[in-house]
């Protein structure tokens, strides 16, 4: 397992790559641990239909988020996608959805 300097130089080293965006998924501590880093530029959270305890995401993060939605879409399978940008971040172009990004 990478420790927080080595995740952020090689997603730091991914980013300066020619190239679409980094999609990045992940349990809980990866997610936490890209946050604390400062290294999410978007955030697309999934919502599906399955009644589950699940696993808390951002139980563990002791800052606040400033976050504008930007976006939804809604897929025949009952999934609904929300897109959140960081506010300093809300003026930069960017896809219209998630599904966009894989084109």
């Amino acid at each position: 397992m990478a420790n927080d300097d080595e995740l952020a130089a090689y997603l730091e080293d991914l980013k300066s790559r020619p190239g679409k965006d980094i999609h990045l998924s992940g349990g809980s501590s990866f997610a936490r641990s890209v946050l604390a880093l400062g290294l999410v530029d978007e955030f697309y959270c999934f919502v599906y239909p399955v009644v589950s305890p699940g696993v808390p995401w951002f139980s563990e993060i002791s800052d606040q988020r400033d976050l504008r939605p930007v976006g939804s879409e809604s897929y025949g399978n009952g999934v609904v996608e929300l897109h959140y940008v960081p506010r300093e971040r809300a003026d930069a172009p960017r896809p219209d959805s998630f599904t966009d990004t894989l084109a």
